[in-house]
């Protein structure tokens, strides 16, 4: 069996739901939903650490794990617990490439990729057609963990990450940024519970959007048995 599942699939609500009082989270993630199938995927701007002593600023992308669904726990925890998952090839087609992993220390002889990104990156300043392509490139570079010990490379990311010339990730005014998808490119819908997969499907919108496609819907609980 292989490692890779056959979703990538972006988690939301970790940022602002689930430091909400546990009985408003239902309907948050009801909304939260409804939103994303309305208007698109929210595509966060943010600052990164993405070798040492080097971030990138104002980068703005989406992102994805490709994990097997009996792992998702771990990673909704971390992330939000609603997982809307898409095919590789969607993914693939808006732009989406999996990440470069690159430990978060290493030894001074066993640096080379980071110490070349680096010294392209000073080295390119006064060069825009050549510094501006390569923060495109560092965007998809991240650390495998972090000061505190916490593994990402398992997560097995993928990116979708805007620049000038994209024309997938769309901004729709005020620093708003959005994946737009059909409802027949959403594949899975994973909920945080099994009361708010109850109230979401009864949500009259919701039904509406899923009667033109099914996608497999579960629970995180549900997960663990996959």
């Amino acid at each position: 069996m292989g490692i890779h599942s056959k979703f990538l699939v972006h988690w939301t609500g970790g940022e602002d739901i689930e430091k909400r009082p546990k009985g408003e989270r239902p309907q948050l993630y009801v909304e939260r939903l409804i939103n994303d199938l309305q208007e698109g995927l929210y595509a966060k701007t943010t600052e990164e650490d993405v070798i040492r002593r080097l971030k990138i600023k104002n980068l703005t992308r989406l992102c994805f794990t490709e994990i097997r669904l009996s792992q998702a726990q771990m990673h909704a925890k971390r992330y939000g617990r609603l997982g809307l998952g898409f095919s590789r090839d969607f993914i693939m087609n808006k732009g989406g490439r999996p990440v470069i992993y690159i430990p978060f220390e290493a030894e001074a002889d066993s640096r080379l990729l980071e110490d070349s990104l680096r010294d392209v990156y000073n080295n390119s300043k006064d060069r825009d057609d050549i510094h501006k392509p390569f923060i495109s490139i560092m965007a998809y570079v991240k650390r495998m963990s972090n000061s505190k010990g916490e593994d990402y490379y398992e997560e097995m990311e993928w990116r979708i990450v805007h620049h000038a010339r994209d024309k997938n990730i769309i901004d729709t005014g005020r620093g708003v940024h959005r994946l737009k998808f059909k409802p027949n490119n959403l594949k899975i819908i994973i909920f945080p519970d099994e009361d708010t997969k109850q109230l979401s499907l009864k949500d009259d919108y919701i039904k509406n959007y899923l009667s033109e496609h099914m996608p497999i819907i579960a629970t995180l609980h549900d997960c663990g048995n996959f």
